[in-house]
Parts: structure tokens; C-alpha cells; sequence
């Protein structure tokens, strides 16, 4: 048995591990079944900015997993609590999508235009535009408070690499000079330590799984969790000692999928 599985609980990224977009990875799917056979409490944390939890837990019906929301921790939905915690209800401009958009407004916060803003929303939009960029410029020339969803560069798609939230977060700071001020998903403590609420345990308890080192293992050595990299998404194995080296981190172990588990 592998030494991971001693583990109670495990915080799962879902792009790259279990999907590729609409594609299931099969290992993945299979290796999520058989976690639960072992009666090990789950948690998905994706720093997916385009989705709502509704949408990602149909598309995993797709892939064969019954998936409850409470389990499903996405940048979208954890942003929304963070401003219902940080505002109550807040007026935001986003950059974002439909899915970041539906949660925003779950948690009863209103999209308004830039001018009345008191929040910008950084999130991924793969339709994003000069008339928006403009918008969310003009938001941070203003001094208005800047929350991003995520920091990643790039995404997992089914035909390859896509760009991510940080193309965004990147033109706005070679524009303004401006950063977030607060960043929502992974590597950052505020979606991780909300993952080990929902799962009850403690971060030596628990083992934090992704694809990416920048991310997922720097967001699981944040908590101070151990640390699984699986070479299915973003890293494989022709580029992991190169992104090793590229971001300063090294995962405590590294598979070619998630499903090496139970080998």
C-alpha cells in the first residue's frame, strides 16, 4: 500500500488530476472511486474562475463521480465567501465569467459597472476583450480594492495549455504597477485553510494533490501539508525537473497520475 494512503483526508486540484476540461483523465476518475472506498474524506479545490460549483459537479457526473457541493471547493465559490465575510454584500466589477458570475451573485453581491464599484473581481475570462481590460484598468488607476481569483499563468485545456487569470493580473500590473490585494486561490491560505475546515482535519492529516508546482505544491507546503505532484496536467515528465527548478519547490512525491496510488 502506498504510503500516502495512511493519510485521513485528501485536498484534490480536479484540472489535470481527474479532467482536462471537458475530458475526463481515466486514472484519476478511477483513483477518486477507489479514495472513497477507502473511506478518506474529499475535498476538489480548483482554481477554475470560469466555473460555478453547479457546472463543474455536472461535468463530473460526466465522468462517472457523484460529487455532493459540499465537497467542491472552487476560486469562484471561495471569493464569493471572502467578500461576504470581508463586505456583506459588495458591488463589484468583474472581469470574470458567467460561473464567477452566478456565485457572485449567489452570495448576494451585485454587478455593477466600473464606475460604482467597490471591488474588482479578477477572474479568467477566455472572451476577454479591450473594452474589459479597459474597464478593469480604470478600476485599479482608482484605487478601488482588487481581488483576484487565482493567480495561474496557464490552464490545463483538452488540446493544451490555455492562459489563466495571471494573463490578466499581468497586463494589469505592467499597466498600473498594481498587484491584488488579496489573492482567493491556490498557493494562497485563504482557499487551503477553508479546504481543511471543510474536511475536519488537520494539515499533517492530509495530503494536497495537483499538477502544478507554483500552485499545488506550494499551496499544500503553505499549510504545511505533504504533497503529491502527478505529471497528467501542466507538469510532466519531460518538464518536471525543469519546473522544479523554475519555482524553487519540490513536491514530497510525484507520480505520472493519480491512479499510481494503488499500483
Amino acid at each position: 500500500m502506498h504510503p500516502l494512503l495512511e493519510k485521513k483526508g485528501f485536498i484534490l486540484d480536479i484540472d489535470g488530476v481527474i479532467g482536462r476540461g471537458e475530458t475526463p483523465i481515466p486514472e484519476g476518475v478511477e483513483a477518486v472511486k477507489k479514495l472513497r472506498e477507502f473511506g478518506k474524506k474529499l475535498v476538489f479545490v480548483s482554481n477554475n474562475s470560469t466555473r460555478s460549483r453547479t457546472i463543474m459537479i455536472d461535468r463530473f457526473q460526466r465522468f462517472g463521480l457523484d460529487v455532493h457541493e459540499d465537497e467542491m471547493l472552487l476560486a469562484t465559490f471561495a471569493t464569493a465567501r471572502y467578500l461576504k465575510r470581508e463586505a456583506g454584500k459588495a458591488k463589484i466589477f468583474t472581469t470574470g465569467e458567467k460561473g464567477l458570475i452566478e456565485e457572485l451573485e449567489l452570495a448576494g453581491h451585485e454587478i455593477v459597472d466600473y464606475r460604482d464599484a467597490e471591488y474588482l473581481v479578477v477572474g479568467s475570462n477566455r472572451g476577454i476583450n479591450f473594452e474589459i481590460m479597459t474597464k478593469a484598468l480604470r478600476c485599479c488607476l482608482a484605487g478601488t480594492r482588487y481581488i483576484a481569483t487565482n493567480p495561474d499563468r496557464i490552464f490545463p485545456a483538452e488540446d493544451g495549455p490555455i492562459p489563466g487569470t495571471g494573463m490578466i493580473i499581468g497586463s494589469l500590473y505592467w499597466m498600473t504597477g498594481r498587484m491584488p490585494d488579496v489573492v482567493i486561490g491556490k498557493p494562497s491560505k485563504v482557499i487551503m485553510e477553508e479546504a481543511l475546515d471543510i474536511l475536519g482535519l488537520k494539515a499533517d492529516e492530509v495530503v494536497v494533490v495537483g499538477d502544478q508546482i507554483d500552485i499545488d505544491v506550494k499551496a499544500g507546503k503553505a499549510i504545511g501539508a505533504t504533497t503529491l505532484l502527478v505529471l497528467s496536467g501542466v507538469t510532466t515528465k519531460e518538464n518536471l525537473e525543469q519546473m522544479i527548478e523554475r519555482h524553487g519547490e519540490k513536491p514530497d512525491y510525484v507520480l505520472d497520475h493519480l491512479g499510481k496510488l494503488f499500483d
